[in-house]
């Protein structure tokens, strides 16, 4: 999707009295992508999406609208994250070729929990005195791939935040081939005053960690926490 789609979403959740900062780079410069994310308002709240096609670049850039136009026809108006993740992997079947698939994680944010469905998707970050990944005790395929999907509950406190993300962070390899490591100096940019201070900073580390590279995956990242006006602890 286009990069520029992410500055409304922060606007939508203030809405709801959160906060959450987007960033979104497709792989070699491009315009558009194979990462998608988009919000919208439900009666319970605001709900999340986060996805990622095989692939990168403007070639999965098809595939990623397809998911997005179903996520807004339906994620209104469909309580239940199951059954709109099964609404989507039927709506995408008719365009994937032979090994094409779609990771994905919907995310419903109320005010004591977070609750995730997880297709495949890497797991979120949830930050606070350390970094601690939340993967679905059940895991599910990808879209396109028969998914199995299952409700996952997760309390994020005011003071904590919760960092979704597309494989792009993760894989990420500098020159001699190491990977990007989620450790205290991500865990500290990650808790930056602000959200999007803390998304530049994560940002900075991942260039220092390649150099000069062009970036050759699709990266997004949705930074959120529950109470924007709430400190973060010492660290």
């Amino acid at each position: 999707m286009h990069a520029d789609r992410a500055r409304s979403l922060p606007a939508l959740i203030a809405e709801a009295s959160l906060a959450l900062a987007v960033r979104s780079r497709p792989a070699d410069g491009a315009r558009l992508g194979g990462d998608l994310h988009d919000a919208v308002l439900t009666p319970a709240g605001p709900r999340l999406i986060l996805g990622d096609v095989r692939g990168h670049g403007p070639a999965a850039a098809p595939l990623a609208a397809v998911v997005l136009a179903a996520f807004r026809d339906t994620a209104a108006t469909e309580e239940d994250l199951v059954r709109l993740a099964r609404a989507l992997d039927a709506r995408l079947r008719p365009h994937l070729g032979e090994e094409d698939f779609v990771t994905l994680l919907l995310a419903d944010l109320l005010p004591d929990e977070v609750r995730l469905v997880n297709c495949g998707h890497p797991p979120p970050l949830r930050i606070d005195h350390r970094l601690a990944r939340l993967p679905p005790p059940l895991p599910s395929p990808p879209l396109g791939l028969d998914p199995d999907p299952h409700i996952q509950r997760a309390q994020v406190l005011p003071h904590q935040r919760l960092l979704l993300h597309t494989d792009g962070l993760t894989d990420t390899r500098a020159a001699d081939g190491t990977f990007f490591p989620l450790d205290e100096h991500a865990r500290a940019a990650l808790r930056a005053p602000t959200l999007d201070q803390a998304l530049d900073r994560l940002l900075d580390l991942l260039q220092r960690h390649t150099g000069d590279a062009v970036p050759a995956d699709d990266l997004t990242l949705m930074l959120f926490q529950p109470a924007p006006d709430t400190p973060l602890p010492p660290p």
